[in-house]
């Protein structure tokens, strides 16, 4: 009897531990900043192995259709990219994380997409969602908000990366004005967190890939104009 009492204990203690863990762990992604199974939203898995590739992706699903849909959108993007590449004889890998964020009313998500698809390194990239309930706060919302919102953008960006040791370091003048071109493509990345506006680059975008990926802070106060 004490010992079906006991196994029954560590039973409960194993159930306890597990509902109190907040970060995923794979072979290298993490899931971070996050509670399974919240009020806000939970998180879904995709995972895929075969002989030639392997597939992990965690991305969270939350009470608005329209925020859904536009992240279901986007993983599809990258993972059909993926598996789209050619091939060598190893597996390859797609591995897709992110990270919560926010401001006031406003919630971002920045997705972590790494994959190697035959290159000597892996391949990182970032992707963001970001939204006020269902409706997107994508480029377009925020130039509709403001129509210097590039100009604003380009000045802030340029002011922060031209000082940059790894700008200075690994890219030029030309290729950081080529960057920070007041295209909506160019600044379609970006998140609301606690204490700023978070414009990021990609590799390739304003450097190259050796200088890896560019965040930008811009104070809420410099974007008043903006938000509220």
């Amino acid at each position: 009897m004490n010992h079906k009492r006991l196994l029954a204990l560590l039973l409960c203690l194993v159930i306890i531990a597990s509902s109190k863990i907040v970060t995923i762990n794979t072979d290298t992604v993490e899931v971070k900043d996050v509670i399974n199974n919240s009020e806000e939203y939970k998180i879904e898995n995709i995972s895929i192995e075969d002989d030639n590739k392997k597939i992990n992706i965690f991305y969270p699903v939350t009470e608005y259709q329209n925020v859904n849909n536009t992240i279901i959108k986007k993983i599809d993007y990258y993972k059909s990219k993926f598996e789209n590449a050619s091939f060598t004889t190893d597996k390859k890998k797609l591995e897709i994380s992110f990270e919560e964020y926010e401001y006031k009313d406003y919630k971002s998500f920045k997705f972590i997409i790494k994959s190697n698809v035959g290159i000597s390194h892996d391949i990182e990239e970032i992707f963001t969602v970001s939204f006020i309930e269902d409706t997107i706060i994508d480029i377009d919302y925020l130039k509709q908000k403001n129509n210097d919102i590039l100009d604003l953008f380009y000045s802030e960006c340029y002011n922060k990366l031209k000082d940059d040791t790894n700008i200075k370091q690994y890219s030029n003048e030309e290729w950081l004005e080529n960057g920070l071109q007041k295209d909506l493509d160019n600044y379609k990345n970006f998140i609301f967190t606690k204490d700023s506006f978070v414009i990021i680059f990609n590799s390739y975008t304003v450097a190259p890939y050796v200088a890896g990926i560019f965040e930008v802070e811009i104070p809420y106060n410099n974007l008043s104009l903006v938000f509220n």
